[in-house]
Order: structure tokens, then C-alpha cells, then sequence
């Protein structure tokens, strides 16, 4: 219907307001504060560059569960714990394609979504094993065997017990790192530290090879673990020494421990006639000098030789044997003659191995580690919990204690979180209450300083520290920072986090469990997981697009038995993919799946199952910038399918004075049918003129993925008053 192009001031104006495009999440200010494209609530949505906001892929499981059991004594939602005991036996079991149903000859006594073991059943889809139930009465339960096809009737005598851990069993996963073999342009891996043993899992592939521990070695607590130069050293917390791997999958894979303990110094070599060189090859004759190639040797005594003495390091290119090695030189030819070589010799105190660390990074070919612990079996503790220690260049396990030692603290008791390569020759401690720098870490560690960055910000979680470009962020008390080098100074009291506008998400993190927290840099984003509201593990991302320069989403999975323990970028059919890993040793995929479903492995044992993702989109409130109260008549929403599943979802709309809530339609009543796959459509319906001074739509995807792509709002502007207008 034509509208008139004027109004005089008695009459009710008809207007128009809403976005065509989608960019970031505001969830701080009040929601008619938040600019246009800002949304006051996305959950497991994305706002790419083209403007849509659409309910994100669908997570894939990836890999082979672990098979060991798991307890059935569970936490449920209601917080209540329940004990079971005894077998029931199995009256009957029968199968229609993917789902298992089971009955039994006395009640179960099991409570849903408990995890229980059966055994017994003979069957082409085998159902035995740790299986989690969906209780359909006392006497029956079900639950699924993913992939499964057709029907049968299971026979054999079946029983179901309590799922129980043994001594012997794999238990959890305590830590995890991302692995990539040196001498392989296309073998990448994630290594899961188990109780018992560790697991190289091959990303390409997905098989799994086991990699045993030291004998008498067990885990049993969270460790951290790191790939330095073809190895991976996994550190252990308690001053325990790390175990280091190194890196072959051939024959039977282990680790070890390593080195530690009292610090064999380096001898020199000195024996008469000792070294001859020809055509750039020097030869060193001496008696069990234990080196290896790669080793570094410097010069004490030439000689008659040209060799240089004092700091240059020679690297050892061969061994032919115990009692000779080789290098090389650009000097003259030389006959038999004395020549004093000897190891690097440390600048004081002497050489340690490396200090029992729970953790360490790799920066400028050296092992930087928190030096708290002295090396030993186990280390005694050091009561410095603000020091720092740097190994010699290329030797992850000799450390020099006066010139590679630094204490990092800004006058007040304080300690070591974590530490971040940053900006070339430079390395960021965080501290809990403190940041500071530590400049010129190049090849020589004399010319280095130790700076203050702050003591007014410090960092919450050590594996939410992250370098993105030029830029390094991390989760601190206020929340998440980003700071680029040159910025790195305002961080000083004035500094405003990069997640101040979700600050009331940021509030909900548990920090009593926030040290938990992982972050990864993955498809122009920042992924962040927290332990939400009253859980214990990680729970939910958040979510900053580089792109949109915003925070663009909360990702939760509301299923019991999902955690994040890790997140790590690694290779997947030549393309970068973002894994997790939990501690029941699932390894999934984010953003994967096409389908609006997760196919999540939530416990050991138990194949992945597909659950539906629950999403949603709330709009910015929309009061057309007019302060008086509204009839809200129509609204209008531009949505696209996905271009693998058709799609349907919920419209509601939310109203402020007089505050209202009220489900509007669903796209398949709007369309006369869900929105077929690969379409779009401009969906139109009537509000009723519900009053109010301003409203909120809410968009529920219930089926597929779809993409929103624009929304307005039509209300009627009235004014009460006899007075003209001028």
C-alpha cells in the first residue's frame, strides 16, 4: 500500500529499521546501544565477509577412540552421584541399522546416558563394549553403533555390568602436542600422553601407533609437551625429570628420561699429536670422547694449527669411531700435531641439565624453561618460582646457570606462567601480576636485558598466550589483550581489553579453572577455550574474526562428557585443519562438518554419535532512534539455505516497556515449507502491533545451516500530542 511522502505532526508514522549485514558480537553495552551489524547474541554462528551470520560447521570426530574403560560412576546434571554394581543378564537385543535395543530378564537399575559394558552378544555389528545407554524403561535401554546398516537379532548369553577401571587400563589423556616428522614432507601427528603410554596419532591417515613409556613411568596428572628439533620432550610437573622421544615411529617406539642429575663438565682433549688436517677436514684423535655428530667443539690451544680459539664453535660432521671425530675448517693442511679442543665450558657455576620444567617453549634454537626445580630424579625445589633459564644453542639439555639464568619479577612476589617468542631476538615472560621482555636473545645471551612490560596486567592460562602477526594476546583477570610490540607499553593501566565488548561473557569464565584455558590461531581467527559458568574443564570457544575485527561467536556443545584440553592447527589433505583434544582422548575436528550436526567421541570406547547444534543469532534492538513507545507491525528477514541440507528455524521477538517475549513463526510456516537446500528467500510476516519502546528478533536454526542475511523491522512512530510540530 502507497505511504504518503509527508506527514503532518498528528500523524502515525510508518517506519523502517534493521541490517544487511552481520559483523561482530556486542554483548557489553545495552542492546539499542550497539551499532548497525552488531548483534547482541551469536552461539555457534559465524559472520563471514560477505555479512551473513550462519550456524557454524559441524565438528567431526577424527581417529580412534581410546579403547580403555571408563568409570560409570558419572556427574550428572542435577549434581548427583550414583554407584551401580552387578550384572543383568540379557534377556533379548536386536538391532535396526544404527541402533541397538537392548532388554533386560530384572531391572537395570542404570539412569539415562550412563555408561555400562556389555558383553556376550554374537552379531555382524558388534555391540559389545563400553556403550553409552539411553534408558527407555527398567527393563530396557538403548544405544547407537555409528555406520551401522541393516537389521538383525543378536544372540549369545549377554550381560551388562558398570563400566570399571583396571590398574592396566588407559585411563586419559594428560596432555598433547602436534608432532612433525623431519624427515617427511607429509607426516604430521598429534601425540596424546596417556596414563600408560603415549599415542602418535597420524593426521593424515588417522592410525595410531603407541609409544612406550620408561618402565615404572606413569602419568597421572596434566603434563605439557613440546617437539624440539626432531624430538618431543614431555615435561611433568613435581620436579620430575622430562622424558624425551626421539621422533622414530620404526621398530618399538619409546621414550626415555632424560639426562639428569649431577653435570658431567666437558674434559679437554689433549692428547700428544692429536689432531691432523687435510683439505678442510680436521681429524681429532681421543680416547672415548663421547661426542656426537652435530656436537659443537671449541678450540682452547691451536697449535701450530689456524684454527680459531676461544668462542667460534665447530660442529662435529663425523665420528668414524669412540676415539675420533671429525669437522671441518677453512685452514691449511697440518701434519700430526697438539691441538687442545674441548666442549663449551659454562661461564661460571658450571652446567645443569635441564631443571625439571612443567613446561618450556623453543625460541632462537634454545630450550627456554621455568627454572624452579633443580635437575634429579625427582628435583628439589629451587623456592624461586620467578626465574627463567635458557639451554646453549642447540642443546636442549645443558644449560648454563650464571649466563643463561634470569629472574623476572617487578618487585613483588610474583611467578612464571608462561613465555612467547616474540618480535625476532626477543622473548615475553608473563607473569601472574606481571609482563616483562627479555631483549637480544640471539646467539649470545651476554648482551640481553631483562624489562618490565607491566605490573598492573599479568596472565590467567599460559596456553592462551598466542603471537598473531605482529600482534600477542592472552587471558588475563581483565580479560583477553592483544598487543602488538611497539603498543606493548600501553598496556600500562590505560590498556582496554580486546574483549571488552563481551565482557559479560568474560565474566562467566570459572576462575577457579581458568589456568585451563587453550587458545589456536585457525582461518583468520582467534579460538579460545574457557571453562564456562560452573564447569571444570573447557567447555565453549570464543571466538575473534581478524577479518570483521570483532568477536564473531560462542561455541558450546551442550552434551555431558565434551572438554577441550587442547587445541592444535595441524595438516589435513594438505590444508590446515583445528583439532581438539580431550581427556578422554577424543580427537575432533572444528568447523568440518557441512551437515548443522556434531558427530562428537565423548567417551572412551563409545563410537561418535551425531548431535544437532544448537544455535542461535539475537539482533541489536532496533527503536528507530525515538525515545516514545512503538506499534511493531512486520518484519522481514532475507535467509539462505545451505547448500547441503534444507533449512528451518524459529523467529521470536523480544520487547522493552513493556517487556514481552513471543514466538513470531518458523521459516516452513512463512514459506508454506522448509527452505529447500541451496535457496534463499525474503520471509515476511506480522507482528500484531505489539508495543513496546524497542525489539529484539531471535533467529533458532532447528534444521540444516541457514545463512541470515538481512532484517528489518516496521513500526509505527506515534505521538500522543494535540501540538503541531514546526
Amino acid at each position: 500500500m502507497p505511504r504518503y511522502d509527508k506527514f503532518s505532526g498528528r500523524d502515525t508514522i510508518i517506519a523502517d529499521e534493521g541490517d544487511v549485514a552481520f559483523t561482530r558480537l556486542n554483548t557489553r553495552l545495552r542492546p539499542d546501544q550497539i551499532r548497525p551489524t552488531e548483534v547482541a547474541g551469536s552461539v555457534n554462528g559465524r559472520m563471514d565477509i560477505d555479512g551473513a551470520w550462519q550456524t557454524r560447521k559441524g565438528i567431526e570426530s577424527f581417529g580412534p577412540v581410546l579403547a580403555g574403560n571408563t568409570a560409570s560412576i558419572r556427574l550428572l546434571s542435577t549434581p548427583t552421584w550414583k554407584l551401580y554394581s552387578g550384572t543383568v543378564s540379557i534377556s533379548s537385543a536386536t538391532r535396526s541399522t544404527t541402533t541397538v535395543t537392548v532388554n533386560t530378564s530384572s531391572s537395570h537399575g542404570y539412569s539415562d546416558q550412563t555408561l555400562v559394558y556389555v558383553s556376550g552378544l554374537a552379531g555382524s555389528a558388534d555391540p559389545n563394549g563400553n556403550r553409552l545407554i539411553t534408558v527407555t524403561s527398567s527393563t530396557q535401554f538403548t544405544f547407537t553403533i555409528a555406520g551401522a546398516t541393516g537389521s538383525e537379532t543378536y544372540g549369545g548369553t549377554g550381560t551388562v555390568e558398570p563400566a570399571e577401571l583396571s590398574s592396566s587400563a588407559t585411563t586419559g589423556v594428560y596432555g598433547s602436542c602436534l608432532f612433525s616428522d623431519p624427515s617427511s614432507t607429509n607426516a604430521t601427528y598429534i601425540i596424546r600422553a596417556t596414563n600408560s603410554e603415549a599415542i602418535a596419532v597420524r593426521l593424515s591417515t588417522g592410525v595410531a601407533t603407541s609409544i612406550a613409556y620408561p618402565s615404572g613411568v606413569s602419568i597421572g596428572s596434566n603434563v605439557n609437551l613440546l617437539q624440539v628439533f626432531d624430538k618431543v620432550l614431555i615435561f611433568r610437573p613435581n620436579g620430575l625429570p622430562a622424558l624425551e622421544w626421539n621422533g622414530s615411529l620404526s621398530g618399538t617406539p619409546a621414550f626415555t628420561v632424560v639426562t639428569n642429575g649431577t653435570y658431567t663438565q666437558p674434559t679437554y682433549f689433549d692428547a700428544a699429536s692429536n689432531t691432523t688436517i687435510t683439505d678442510g677436514v680436521v681429524t681429532v684423535t681421543a680416547t672415548s670422547h663421547g661426542l656426537a655428530v652435530g656436537d659443537k667443539v671449541y678450540i682452547i690451544d691451536r697449535g701450530a694449527s689456524e684454527l680459531e680459539e676461544g668462542d667460534v664453535a665447530y660442529t662435529v660432521s663425523e665420528v668414524p669411531g669412540a676415539n675420533s671425530f671429525k669437522f671441518y675448517a677453512q685452514v691449511r693442511d697440518m701434519a700430526a700435531n697438539l691441538v687442545v679442543v674441548s666442549q663449551k665450558v659454562s661461564s661460571g657455576k658450571g652446567f645443569i641439565h635441564m631443571p625439571s620444567p612443567e613446561f618450556g617453549v623453543y625460541h632462537q634454537r634454545r630450550l627456554w624453561v621455568p627454572y624452579a626445580y633443580n635437575s634429579g630424579n625427582p628435583g628439589s625445589s629451587r623456592n624461586r618460582t620467578d626465574e627463567v633459564i635458557a639451554s646453549d644453542v642447540l642443546d636442549y639439555n645443558t644449560f648454563d646457570q650464571l649466563q643463561n639464568q634470569y629472574r623476572v619479577t617487578a618487585g613483588i612476589a610474583d611467578y612464571v606462567v608462561g613465555m612467547e617468542p616474540f618480535a625476532e631476538d626477543n622473548l615475553l615472560v608473563f607473569n601472574r601480576h606481571s609482563i616483562h621482555l627479555i631483549r637480544n636473545v640471539g646467539a649470545a645471551l651476554t648482551d640481553s636485558v631483562v624489562q618490565v612490560v607491566t605490573n598492573e596486567i599479568g596472565c590467567l592460562a599460559r596456553k592462551s598466550i598466542l603471537q598473531v602477526g605482529n600482534q600477542v594476546m592472552f587471558l588475563s583477570d581483565n580479560g583477553v589483550y592483544a598487543a602488538a610490540f611497539g603498543d606493548l607499553y600501553n598496556l600500562r593501566g590505560a590498556g582496554v581489553p580486546l574483549s571488552e565488548p563481551i565482557n559479560s561473557l568474560i565474566q562467566r569464565i570459572n576462575k577457579s579453572y581458568a589456568d585451563k584455558a587453550v587458545a589456536a590461531y585457525f582461518n583468520n581467527r582467534y579460538y579460545l577455550a574457557i571453562p564456562l559458568d560452573a564447569s571444570t574443564v573447557n567447555n565453549a570457544i570464543l571466538i575473534y574474526n581478524f577479518l570483521n575485527q570483532g568477536w564473531e561467536s560462542l561455541d558450546t556443545v551442550s552434551e555431558a562428557g565434551w572438554d577441550i584440553q587442547n587445541l592444535i592447527v595441524g595438516d589435513k589433505g594438505g590444508a590446515a585443519a583445528l583439532y581438539t583434544v580431550s581427556a578422554n582422548g577424543s580427537i575432533h575436528i572444528v568447523d568440518e562438518r557441512e551437515e548443522g550436526n556434531d558427530r562428537l567421541s565423548l567417551y572412551a570406547g563409545v563410537s561418535a554419535t551425531a548431535y544437532p547444534i544448537s544455535s542461535s543469532v539475537t539482533t541489536r534492538q532496533y527503536t528507530f532512534r525515538d525515545l516514545g513507545r512503538k506499534k511493531f507491525s512486520a518484519y522481514e528477514l532475507h535467509v539462505e539455505s545451505s547448500s547441503s541440507e534444507s533449512s528451518d528455524g524459529t523467529i521470536s521477538i523480544e520487547l522493552e516497556n513493556p517487556d514481552a517475549t513471543e514466538t513470531l513463526s518458523t521459516f516452513a510456516a512463512l514459506a508454506g515449507t522448509a527452505l529447500p537446500v541451496a535457496e534463499d528467500g525474503s520471509l515476511r510476516g506480522r507482528i500484531g502491533n505489539k508495543r513496546g519502546y524497542g525489539a529484539q528478533l531471535t533467529i533458532v536454526p532447528t534444521n540444516g545451516r541457514p545463512k541470515l542475511r538481512a532484517v528489518k523491522l516496521s513500526a509505527a512512530l506515534t505521538d500522543p500530542t494535540i501540538t503541531s510540530k514546526t
